[in-house]
């Protein structure tokens, strides 16, 4: 098991090595604790936490915590506890604000609100069907099904279809019919956009079936990603009714099948940002904190390289102990070096495995052997 010392304990020991009987220099070296604890944890010891992250699927994003220093690696974990590798890439951006006269919004007033934004982008299914006129002759029209609004806030649904024209019970054409169902009426403003109010989303959502759910599959195939064998025909979920009524929407109809295990750090490196309809719900991070004085713990195999650098970080700055300084640098940098090396000892086995590692080349000598008898 490692070994730890409070780091109290470690200046102690060194004011009494280098003969400060009475810990003039205490206070000195408590001041370049933190930067010394920093520079051997992120160049050489590489001491990180790990920690599963909930993913906010509403922003695709998680909140780094406060005393973060770098990410070292993110990772995710599949149904069989197998933790697969994410790559940084610079692709994903968040944090970007287009600064426009005009909101990006599908209302012709650009309101930008949620709600409205949806319900006036619903996408139209266009669709053909089929019908025969009276005397057997096949005929096709091109049908609409979409939703639309009015400006006192009813919801309509329209859809098209054949319909056969009667005329004194006998049969006499068939024509396209455009069929319109009142759904609801949901609170809209002077201008006639939908108002983002809880009420009216529950109201929407409610009305196209959808209700407070923890999570709505959709899909591509998720075999690999659910634990419920009854479910076997989604790979990304809504974790909101408002997104699920999205779905219905047509919002996400541009799902790529995959996994693209990627993510970004925001500029401000307080969140990192994942692709859209990622499928995992949480993440292992493991990243580098800032520790504070009373609870910062020194291993006992690094005890020598961090009082040494104490000693470099105590002298750099002071123009009469230039000379000093030069020592410890020297000295603080090759026993990091030697720290590194003991953290990474591999034996002739791993080394030889990891310098020439066993190649399997093919032969088709075996395959050929009748040549040699004149068999061809």
């Amino acid at each position: 098991m490692a070994r730890f010392d409070p780091l109290f304990d470690v200046i102690d020991s060194l004011c009494l090595r280098s003969g400060d009987i009475l810990r003039r220099n205490k206070g000195l070296y408590l001041d370049c604790s933190t930067d010394v604890w920093v520079d051997l944890n992120l160049t050489t010891i590489k001491m990180a936490n790990r920690q599963l992250f909930q993913i906010n699927k509403r922003t695709n994003t998680i909140d780094l915590p406060s005393n973060n220093l770098g990410v070292f690696s993110v990772s995710v974990m599949d149904h069989r506890g197998v933790f697969w590798p994410m790559w940084l890439n610079d692709s994903l951006h968040r944090d970007l604000v287009e600064v426009s006269a005009m909101k990006d919004c599908a209302c012709e007033n650009k309101c930008g609100y949620s709600l409205c934004n949806l319900i006036k982008g619903y996408e139209a299914v266009v669709s053909t069907k089929s019908d025969i006129l009276p005397d057997g002759t096949p005929v096709s029209f091109k049908c609409v099904d979409r939703k639309s609004i009015n400006r006192e806030g009813f919801l309509f649904s329209e859809t098209q279809y054949p319909q056969r024209v009667y005329t004194d019970g006998v049969w006499t054409n068939t024509v396209l019919h455009t069929e319109s169902t009142k759904i609801c009426q949901v609170e809209v403003d002077e201008r006639g956009c939908v108002c983002d109010t809880h009420e009216n989303e529950n109201l929407l959502c409610h009305a196209f079936g959808i209700k407070n759910t923890d999570g709505i599959p959709f899909g591509g195939d998720g075999n690999s990603f659910h634990h419920d064998p009854k479910v076997d025909t989604w790979r990304y979920y809504a974790n909101s009714q408002l997104e699920s009524f999205g779905v219905q929407c047509g919002s996400f109809h541009n799902c790529r099948d995959g996994f693209r295990n990627i993510y970004n750090i925001e500029e401000g490196q307080k969140k990192l940002i994942f692709p859209p309809h990622f499928p995992f719900d949480k993440v292992m991070v493991r990243w580098y904190s800032d520790v504070e004085l009373n609870n910062m713990q020194i291993p006992i195999i690094a005890k020598q390289t961090f009082m040494t650098g104490l000693q470099y970080f105590a002298s750099e700055n002071n123009d009469k102990k230039q000379g000093q300084a030069n020592v410890y640098g020297q000295r603080y940098s090759r026993q990091k070096w030697g720290l590194l090396l003991e953290l990474n000892k591999y034996t002739v086995d791993e080394m030889r495995m990891i310098l020439t590692p066993p190649v399997y080349i093919p032969s088709y000598i075996d395959h050929h052997k009748h040549r040699e008898r004149g068999l061809f």
